[in-house]
């Protein structure tokens, strides 16, 4: 896989985004990249500890004021998994705003990214989330196969 080549090779981090209908195994592939990743991640600094964000569930944190020093930690850490962006109810646009912050300040870190959206929905909530998806050495997969419980 070439993002994690490229993570080995020490190259210039990058994202890697899987998008897809639910049960299509991105959460299950992230999360093994994120657990090689995270336990390599050359980071002295003792505010990194990692886990993996469910976005939505990070969202009602934020929403309720309790997560904004975290939110803040997200931003530096040298390896972020965020799982099923764009799935959070946001009528307000409270969640698109918040996530286009974070990912701002993250275009020169190891990020992975899952969505249930594919890349137009994504564009349709927030142009500026899409189009930092694929910008640079960025990857982003749609998954396009049967959710596993069907096959």
């Amino acid at each position: 896989m070439e993002w994690l080549a490229a993570f080995d090779a020490k190259e210039s981090p990058r994202w890697l985004s899987l998008l897809g209908m639910s049960g299509t195994g991105k959460t299950h592939c992230a999360l093994r990249l994120w657990k090689y990743a995270s336990q390599r991640a050359n980071f002295s600094r003792t505010d990194y500890f990692p886990k993996r964000f469910f976005w939505p569930d990070f969202v009602d944190e934020l929403r309720s004021g309790n997560a904004y020093e975290q939110f803040n930690d997200l931003k530096k850490w040298p390896v972020l998994f965020l799982d099923d962006i764009g799935a959070e109810r946001d009528a307000s646009g409270f969640a698109a705003e918040k996530l286009n912050t974070l990912l701002g300040c993250r275009m020169d870190k190891w990020t992975l990214l899952t969505s249930n959206k594919d890349f137009d929905a994504l564009a349709a909530i927030d142009g500026r989330i899409s189009s930092r998806l694929i910008r640079d050495k960025n990857i982003c997969v749609g998954i396009k196969t049967k959710d596993f419980s069907e096959r």
